[in-house]
């Protein structure tokens, strides 16, 4: 059987056989062919609200979403922190 797989797959691959995690490139496959059918069975098994695919995790998708108030909370936290003045504690 031949298998074409994109070069940033085949790379992956080839490196975790050179650091010892996988004993062959034959044994990666073999593990993927072990795992898909598994892969594609939760994913039927899985609901999904009205049809639509939410992706891996709609907790991320949400984030994204309030990327701006997060943005904010994140440079209100920094400003407070400049702020705090017993931070400037000298220490030797």
């Amino acid at each position: 059987m031949t298998i074409h797989l994109p070069n940033d797959l085949e790379s992956r691959i080839q490196a975790a056989v050179q650091n010892g995690r996988i004993a062959s490139v034959d044994d990666a496959m073999a593990e993927a062919a072990r795992l898909l059918p598994r892969e594609i069975d939760q994913r039927q098994q899985e609901p999904h609200a009205g049809g639509i695919d939410l992706g891996p995790d709609p907790f991320l998708g949400s984030m994204r979403d309030a990327d701006d108030e997060l943005d904010q909370i994140v440079a209100d936290a920094y400003r407070r922190r400049r702020e705090d003045t017993w931070r400037d504690v000298a220490v030797e």
